[in-house]
């Protein structure tokens, strides 16, 4: 269950598993559990000569965060994030804070185009204003 949890960032229901949901079924209100992972981008293309993946960046992306690769078959790998670059220029960077960016990071393993990337988001919280109904999350 709990590695269902690293990819789950709404809450989980059983649908129409065991028949057509009515309105008690809808989920609102605060969330049982806060997501732990962040998708943070995708593989678009590997070097494998000099080790440099390139990714399309979805969400933050700082040198020195732990991020993990999955991918078909179960595969998953983990590594940190070293000599993060635009990948239009080649520049470095501290941190990636645009969507939809190209990069390039140095991996120490080979990696496949298609491969997500997600990153554990310890030291973010989630508020919920239960007056409201609306959510943020915030660095610690």
């Amino acid at each position: 269950m709990e590695k269902l949890w690293k990819v789950a960032q709404r809450e989980l229901d059983t649908g129409f598993y065991y028949g057509t949901p009515d309105e008690n079924k809808q989920l609102f209100g605060a969330r049982r559990k806060i997501p732990e992972y962040k998708f943070v981008g995708e593989v678009v293309d590997f070097d494998a000569e000099t080790m440099v993946a390139t990714i399309r960046q979805r969400n933050v992306i700082t040198e020195g965060d732990q991020i993990e690769f999955y991918g078909p078959g179960f595969r998953h790998v983990e590594t940190v994030v070293k000599n993060l670059r635009l990948a239009e220029t080649d520049e470095h960077i501290d941190r990636a804070p645009n969507p939809m960016t190209l990069l390039h990071i140095d991996v120490p393993f080979a990696v496949k185009a298609g491969d997500m990337i997600r990153k554990n988001g310890s030291g973010l919280i989630n508020l919920y204003d239960k007056k409201t109904g609306l959510a943020k999350t915030v660095r610690a």
